[in-house]
Parts: C-alpha cells; sequence; structure tokens
C-alpha cells in the first residue's frame, strides 16, 4: 500500500490495460482505467478532489467510486474495477454494470 499516496492518482497497468488506482484514508482504494473516456486523457495525471478526478485535458471529472460522469464535456462514464486490499496487495477485476431491472418499453409513432 506505501506504493499508493493518499488522496493522489498513480497510474499502474493491469494485463497491459493502463488504469488509475487512488487510495483513500483508511486503505480505500479506487481503479478506472486511465484513457478518458472523452478523449483518452490520462487520468492518473489528474487532479482528486472530493472523491473525483478531474481530467487534465478537457476537465472532464469522474466519481471515483463508480466512474460516473460527474461534469463534461464527458458524456460517458469511466470503465471503473472492483479494488480490494488483501494481505497489503491490491487486487482488481473489471467491474460489470448490471443490467437495468423491469420491462423494457419502446414507443413506435
Amino acid at each position: 500500500m506505501a506504493d499508493f499516496p493518499v488522496e493522489r492518482a498513480v497510474r499502474r497497468s493491469i494485463d497491459g490495460v493502463a488504469v488509475l488506482v487512488a487510495r483513500e484514508k483508511g486503505d480505500t482504494v479506487h481503479v478506472l482505467a486511465d484513457g478518458c473516456s472523452h478523449l483518452g486523457g490520462p487520468l492518473s495525471e489528474g487532479t482528486i478532489s472530493d472523491g473525483c478526478v478531474r481530467c487534465p485535458w478537457h476537465g472532464s471529472v469522474f466519481r471515483l467510486a463508480d466512474g460516473w460522469n460527474v461534469r463534461g464535456p464527458v458524456t460517458a462514464p469511466q470503465p471503473a474495477f472492483d479494488a480490494r486490499v488483501t494481505d497489503g496487495r491490491v487486487e482488481v477485476r473489471l467491474r460489470h454494470l448490471k443490467p437495468e431491472v423491469g420491462p423494457h418499453r419502446t414507443d413506435a409513432a
């Protein structure tokens, strides 16, 4: 855990995929894909504030907890990973979106 300073973004690679790792106080770790979903900016070079990361290229803001886009110009969330700390090591897996619940409706004109 010493490799991950509190409230700072760090770039790492998981099976060739660049990710941003951000650690909160209390050893909670968040992991997002590093390339911004807007135009690929390096989120690991962005600023961390109020549980979010701000892209250094165009200012898009994503929630660290789930990758949700808080402020644009981005219009899509950032891919997020489930992360946990086990014996001082960070374990990560891609978070799968949960399907919507309930019937889907299409209004035809």
